[in-house]
C-alpha cells in the first residue's frame, strides 16, 4: 500500500538497520507504527533493535549470576532528595517520640510528688490527740466534740477561727487558744463561763456569768445559790433565756457590771459580797456577808475602791465592829460609820 493510500508502509528490515540523514538510528525513534505486541518477552530484544543483542549477556534470561542470586531489599530509593526529606522526617519522628517520653516523667514526677504530699497530709500530719485545759465540770468529750476536730483529718486544714465559733456556741464555754504540736497533737484550751450573780425577774431567779450569760434559771425561790452575788436594779431590755446573754437597755450599767465583777473576780472577794445594787450609777452600793454596807460613789476607779473596801473591812472585823457604813468613794480617805 502507497503513503498516497494511507501514509503508513511498514519498513523492511534492511530499512530498520539503517540510518536516516539526521544522524539518528532507526532503532532510537518510536518507529512502531502497529498495536503493541502481546505477551512479549522484556528480556528479547526488539526487532527494531536486533544489534543490541550483540551486547547483552547471555544468560540474560535465565536469571543467573550476582545479580539475580541476591536477596530482594526492595526498592532503594537513590534520589538525594528524598533521602535529605526522609533525614528531616526522621528527625522529626525521633523529636516526636522524645516529646511523649518528656511528657510522661514530667507526668510521673508530679503524680509522685502528689502522692508524697497525700501521704504527709492526711497520713503523717493527721490529727492523733486532742488534749483540753482549763475544763473542770465540763468533761473533755463534751470539749471535743464542741470543738468539732476529728481524729485523722489533716492537722493543716484545722481553721482557729471555725474551731472557736464552734466551741463558744457552748454557753458553758468559752475559747482560750488552739495550738498545733507537730506531727498530730492539738490543743485546746477552754475557760468554764463560771456563775457569779444572780437576779429575780418577773419571779424567775437567773444565774449569770460576769458576761451576763444566763447558766441556768429556776422559778424555786430556795435554789438561791448562797455563795453568789444577787444584782439588783438592771434595766433588763427584754425577757432573758437561757444560753443567751442578757441584753441591758442602759449602756452605762452594762459597762459597770462588767467592770465590777471582773474586778472582784481579780481581787478574789466574790465569795465576801452579798448584794450589788447598781440602779443608781453615779452611787453604786454593795452589801458585804458581814453586814457592811459600802458606797462605792461612780464607776471611776473601781479597782482602788474595792480594795480600799477590802482593807477597812479586814480592820473593822479585827477591831470586832459590825454592821454600819463604809464609804470608799474616795478610796484614799475611807469613812466608816456605825
Amino acid at each position: 500500500m502507497s503513503e498516497q493510500n494511507g501514509g503508513y508502509r511498514p519498513r523492511t528490515a534492511g530499512e530498520r538497520s539503517g540510518n536516516s540523514g539526521d544522524g539518528v538510528r532507526d532503532w532510537q525513534r518510536n518507529t512502531w507504527f502497529g498495536p503493541a505486541p502481546l505477551n512479549s518477552n522484556p528480556f528479547e530484544e526488539p526487532e527494531d533493535a536486533p544489534e543490541l543483542k550483540e551486547s547483552r549477556s547471555e544468560n540474560v534470561t535465565e536469571h543467573v549470576g550476582d545479580f539475580w542470586n541476591a536477596p530482594d531489599k526492595g526498592y532503594q530509593n537513590t534520589n538525594t532528595s528524598h533521602r535529605i526529606a526522609d533525614g528531616n522526617s526522621r528527625n522529626r519522628t525521633e523529636k516526636g517520640k522524645k516529646r511523649p517520653r518528656a511528657i510522661r516523667v514530667i507526668a510521673g514526677v508530679a503524680l509522685f510528688l502528689a502522692a508524697v504530699f497525700l501521704v504527709l497530709r492526711f497520713a503523717v500530719f493527721s490529727v492523733k490527740q486532742i488534749v483540753v485545759t482549763g475544763n473542770s465540770t465540763v468533761s473533755t468529750e463534751e470539749v471535743i466534740k464542741a470543738s468539732g476536730i476529728r481524729i485523722g483529718e489533716s492537722i493543716f486544714s484545722l481553721d482557729e477561727k471555725t474551731v472557736e465559733e464552734r466551741i463558744t456556741s457552748d454557753y458553758r464555754l468559752q475559747y482560750r487558744y488552739m495550738v498545733r504540736e507537730l506531727p498530730g497533737t492539738v490543743l485546746i484550751s477552754v475557760k468554764e463561763r463560771e456563775p457569779c450573780c444572780w437576779l429575780t425577774y418577773c419571779g424567775i431567779m437567773y444565774v449569770m456569768d460576769k458576761n451576763r450569760m444566763v447558766l441556768y434559771e429556776s422559778e424555786n425561790p430556795n435554789e438561791q445559790p448562797q455563795n453568789l452575788v444577787e444584782i439588783k436594779g438592771l434595766e433588763v431590755r427584754s425577757n432573758p433565756h437561757m444560753k443567751q446573754i442578757i441584753n441591758l437597755g442602759n449602756e452605762t450599767q452594762q459597762s459597770i457590771f462588767t467592770e465590777l465583777f471582773r474586778e472582784m473576780k481579780v481581787l478574789g472577794c466574790t465569795d465576801r459580797i452579798k448584794e450589788a445594787d447598781i440602779s443608781n450609777t453615779g452611787s453604786i452600793l454593795l452589801l458585804t456577808r458581814d453586814g457592811f454596807t459600802a458606797g462605792l460613789g461612780d464607776r471611776e476607779n473601781l479597782h482602788a475602791k474595792l480594795r480600799s473596801l477590802l482593807l477597812v473591812q479586814d480592820e473593822l472585823i479585827r477591831m470586832e465592829k459590825s454592821g454600819g457604813t463604809i464609804n470608799v468613794s474616795n478610796p484614799e480617805a475611807p469613812i466608816y460609820s456605825p
